[in-house]
């Protein structure tokens, strides 16, 4: 018998989560329920929840965007005549070639709000308003979108602009649409040379700016800056200013003003005239930190149809309602708040600084704002400063609130529902990529703190690992033609680029370059960039996963984790050492006024990122600084924070609002590496503690640590521990196993152990790792030999009873390590029994712990004992013991990856690469045979570990390729299994052949190694502490 299911849901199954439920009436008056009635009407298709609807749209993506605009008001088409998209890749895909439309005319369409209705108010920071009907801001648009073409601006030109976000920026973007010219925007903030590397590249006709300075500028006065920028753009051939002031560039240019430009125009003459549905619309600009900037070219009608769905559809924007969102013209929100016209909805703009934290909340108290959007960071800075804004504002009129540019953390799910009021919080992700969200909100769904509540309709958004879905965290990938996908880059006539970026890693399907996880509730988590993970010591960590816990700590405002690569040599400091990489993660924060980054701050960082994350997640380097290096669309930069830690020159400074603070952190992190740490002052033996604690302080880099503070707490792992107990040995001539710190964590505990009479008898194989009552828990170790990774688990387990680990033989250096999986089951059985005389046994394995674990239920079951709980966790086999079918389909997977990765390589490559498969190849051959392998195990290849460590994990290594699993008789086996290695033979065929009794596999998320931390553990610890507890019973 074998089945199978997910463990459960930590986080989604609790009721805590769910932060708010929409009321039965608003989701049946909802436009995604009234458009879903018509869908379900014009096919004959019942829908009976969002996840059916979704999956329609993805498959039927052709259906649902046909019914969509039909829907829509003021969209014509004629049924029969109209492709819907041509061709079914999503890189070549097109949608309505035969449509024509105007996207500022269908902005300003009066049949969807009438011509008296509010279109745009524009507010500033001296308090001043300025406010637009909808017939009003059509005359403005129509008027200077007449004085362009009189100026000789046509379709397909390309007009740029720096503009502050007002009324005239408004005005100035759609008459630039309405005559079919493409336009490109950017702040005014923005130094020149960043709107140079921008702008140079598109070969501008006409710049459109707001010129006059304002108070609270930073920096180069804007006149300044825009004037050596049309000096520098010679295909230019006049400038328009957006101030009432007159223009203040000095410059040859033919210059005008566009108020001046609008009073000569009669509005009635201007034709608005249809172009093709995807005619170039927008130029938007990628960050910029690894290079100059790139081009993208967005589409008119794949734009506005895109944003159309998300605003009426997931937003559930309608006429008469106003929305704010806190944005520059340099970002895409932008674009995507200026859509909002075509639904009908007022837009409000606010060109001002953030002089005061509540100034945000006053605007959309005074201005009764519907849906607000905003960033992760503001929420943060408002709940740092204690503000309450239920308490200081009306805010009767919000409905929803829309947070992007950052990972919005559960806990301001939370401040928002108690200090804000109790209303949809959406967490919204995209990017300028595709100038529209993946994953946004949904006014049917509830929200559930720290998720995205719906993937987009219409995109089909999975979690890609290794060219197919994962189960967990993978990349952000979208499978199907959408509209919304760009036209391309400029400059990449061939398409390469374009290729490059989106679809060379994962050929066919859009893959957008960020870490994204699927929950059971439909909803989706996001996990920061892919090029900003962490590879430290061979485990991947996102930084996300790190801010997620560093939000709780109230001195940090803003953090940046990012790797810093040491170089070192193994073997003698000469030209023949080889040279290998020690990877260490550097925290860089930014402290809240009036904090310090003192030793307890350091500590309190460290332990909540080991109890919160893994011991992998705690930095290495905590350093405070000024400031962060930030783009000008409001990002925190993971790439030239990254650069200027390693001592790099930074790609490209103008790409960021304050390259300054750069130099600040490269001296940063040059003096603590220049200075020690100072550490305690007492060294003497005579005070155990005290030297104790002088040591741990040397080994951790910071000062104080107390004498109860937990060695893995403070993020060690089992390399410091060798380094750690090494200098124990020297200094005080106890030679102490390596479990000595799984049983005695602490200085406190460890001090005992050293003024004891022996404190070498420690068991070297039998570790408590967790205090308890009743029949243990025991848990085999990995490939590594040690039950340090196995920390983390047993303290999160939900059970009462002692949990013990079993760790290899020779760690200590003074006994050969185990070559026989049968030799390490009789060994740890002994050892087993000198804490539990009898049966019945629980027993769990983590990875090759787990051929441990079923050996040791075997030759307990064979001597008459009852084994009551077999658990394996994702323990593979070597892939000869795989059945026929299984380990041809592994051979066939196997010749399809390595054809794949010699294809593109050169002939001296191929040479190279073929000599190591040829190596690999021997070293399996020697392991079959029983021998070890001449070379290191690749999972391990260039990090620094010890000799001793290194003899284990080499003698598991063996001790797994020559272990054939036998039937088992004993009871059933419990298989906890996590995404599957690529590189790996599928293992459940042996188990399930070898489970006579009946196997239950339970799925759990994150990768082989991510499953042994946070989050993922919590999962792991679930479903085995409840077996357990069942099995007492």
């Amino acid at each position: 018998m074998v089945c199978e299911s997910p463990a459960t849901d930590p986080v989604s199954s609790t009721s805590q989560a769910n932060v708010f439920n929409g009321r039965d009436e608003a989701i049946s008056e909802s436009q995604l329920t009234s458009f879903t009635a018509e869908l379900s009407r014009q096919t004959g298709l019942a829908f009976p929840n969002y996840e059916s609807l979704h999956a329609f749209s993805v498959r039927n993506y052709r259906a649902f965007w046909k019914c969509f605009v039909n829907w829509l008001p003021g969209f014509e088409m004629i049924e029969g005549t109209t492709a819907i998209c041509v061709g079914d890749e999503c890189e070549t895909a097109y949608f309505f070639p035969d449509l024509k439309l105007n996207y500022a005319d269908k902005l300003l369409d009066l049949s969807v709000a009438s011509a008296g209705e509010p279109a745009v108010t524009a507010c500033f920071a001296d308090g001043t308003r300025w406010a637009l009907t909808r017939g009003e801001l059509r005359d403005r648009v129509a008027r200077l979108a007449q004085a362009l073409s009189d100026l000789g601006i046509v379709e397909g030109d390309c007009v740029v602009a720096v503009m502050r976000n007002d009324v005239m920026a408004v005005i100035a973007a759609l008459s630039v649409a309405a005559i079919g010219a493409t336009l490109a925007t950017s702040s005014t903030e923005m130094g020149s040379p960043a709107l140079l590397e921008r702008f140079s590249q598109l070969s501008p006709r006409l710049l459109i700016a707001h010129t006059a300075t304002r108070p609270f500028d930073n920096g180069v006065p804007v006149a300044t800056k825009l004037t050596e920028l049309a000096a520098k753009l010679p295909t230019l051939v006049g400038v328009i200013g957006l101030d009432d002031e007159c223009l203040l560039l000095d410059t040859a240019l033919p210059s005008f003003s566009a108020r001046a430009l609008m009073e000569r125009v009669d509005a009635s003459v201007f034709v608005w005239k249809r172009f093709a549905f995807n005619h170039p619309l927008f130029i938007l600009f990628s960050s910029g930190t690894t290079g100059k900037p790139k081009c993208i070219v967005h589409g008119a009608g794949g734009t506005l149809l895109e944003h159309l769905k998300e605003h009426r559809l997931h937003c559930d924007l309608r006429a008469g309602e106003r929305m704010y969102f806190h944005t520059s013209c340099a970002w895409m929100m932008w674009n995507w708040q200026l859509s909002a016209l075509a639904s009908g909805t007022e837009v409000i703009t606010f060109d001002g600084s953030i002089a005061t934290v509540d100034i945000l909340w006053r605007l959309v108290a005074d201005l009764r704002v519907t849906v607000f959007g905003t960033s992760p960071t503001y929420l943060k800075m408002c709940e740092q400063a204690g503000l309450v804004p239920s308490e200081r504002f009306d805010l009767s009129h919000l409905r929803t609130i829309l947070s992007t540019g950052a990972v919005l953390y559960d806990s301001q799910f939370f401040w928002v529902r108690d200090n804000v009021k109790s209303l949809p919080l959406c967490s919204i992700s995209g990017g300028t990529d595709i100038l529209g969200c993946f994953v946004l909100g949904n006014p049917n769904l509830p929200i559930i703190a720290g998720e995205s509540q719906s993937k987009s309709l219409a995109l089909g958004v999975q979690s890609w690992t290794n060219g197919h879905e994962a189960d967990g965290v993978g990349q952000l990938v979208c499978i199907n033609p959408f509209p919304s996908r760009p036209l391309g880059f400029v400059d990449d006539p061939s398409g390469a680029r374009f290729h490059s970026a989106y679809f060379g890693a994962n050929p066919g399907v859009w893959t957008q370059g960020d870490f994204i996880e699927m929950t059971p509730a439909g909803g989706a988590r996001l996990h920061g960039r892919t090029d900003g993970v962490l590879n430290v010591r061979g485990v991947n960590v996102g930084p996300a996963e790190i801010y997620r816990v560093l939000d709780k700590i109230t001195a940090i405002r803003e953090a940046l984790a990012v790797q810093l690569d040491v170089e070192r040599r193994d073997g003698p400091i000469d030209d023949s050492a080889s040279r290998f990489s020690d990877q260490r993660i550097v925290l860089l924060i930014t402290l809240r006024e009036g904090e310090v980054l003192t030793g307890e701050l350091r500590k309190q960082i460290r332990t909540n990122l080991a109890r919160g994350a893994s011991i992998a997640h705690v930095p290495d380097i905590i350093l405070a600084v000024a400031a962060l290096p930030t783009t000008h669309s409001g990002k925190l930069s993971e790439i030239a924070a990254r650069e200027a830690i390693n001592g790099l020159a930074v790609t490209n400074a103008a790409a960021l609002r304050n390259p300054h603070c750069l130099q600040a952190i490269k001296e940063a992190i040059n003096q603590y590496q220049t200075e020690p740490v100072v550490p305690s002052s007492c060294v003497s033996l005579e005070n155990v503690e005290a030297y104790l604690q002088t040591v741990w302080e040397r080994v951790f880099g910071f000062a104080p640590i107390a004498t109860d503070d937990n060695f893995f707490e403070l993020g060690g792992d089992s390399l410091l521990a060798v380094s750690m107990l090494a200098d124990l040995a020297e200094t005080t001539g106890h030679d102490l196993p390596l479990s000595t710190l799984s049983s005695a964590p602490t200085i406190a505990a460890l001090g005992a152990l050293l003024r004891a009479d022996s404190p070498g008898i420690l068991s070297p194989v039998l570790v408590l790792l967790r205090s308890g009552v009743g029949n243990p828990i025991f848990i085999v170790h990995g490939a590594s030999g040690t039950v340090m990774g196995c920390w983390t688990l047993a303290q999160a387990l939900h059970t009462s009873r002692p949990v013990y680990g079993l760790q290899a033989l020779g760690l200590d250096g003074l006994q050969n390590p185990q070559q026989r999986i049968e030799h390490m089951a009789a060994t740890y059985i002994e050892a087993m029994r000198s804490v539990q005389r009898a049966g019945p046994y629980a027993l769990a394995g983590y990875s090759l712990g787990g051929l441990v674990a079923i050996e040791i239920a075997q030759q307990l079951h064979r001597v008459g004992e009852l084994i009551e709980l077999l658990c394996l966790l994702d323990t593979y086999v070597h892939e000869r013991r795989l059945p026929w079918v299984a380990w041809a389909e592994f051979q066939l997977g196997y010749a399809r990856r390595q054809y794949g990765a010699l294809r593109d390589l050169s002939s001296s490559q191929k040479i190279a690469y073929l000599r190591d498969k040829w190596t690999a190849a021997a070293d399996r051959v020697r392991l079959r045979l029983g021998h070890p392998a001449r070379r290191t195990d690749p999972a391990v290849a260039g990090l620094d570990v010890p000799p001793v460590l290194m003899r284990v994990r080499e003698s598991m290594r063996l001790a797994m390729s020559v272990y054939r699993p036998l039937r088992y008789n004993g009871g059933p086996i419990i298989y906890v299994r996590a995404q599957r290695f690529e590189d790996r033979g599928d293992p459940l065929p042996v188990w399930r052949r070898v489970a006579a009794c009946g196997l239950t596999i339970i799925r759990v998320q994150g990768s082989h190694t991510e499953m042994m931390s946070a989050p993922h553990v919590h999962e792991v610890a679930m479903a085995l502490g409840s077996l357990a507890a069942i099995s007492s019973d």
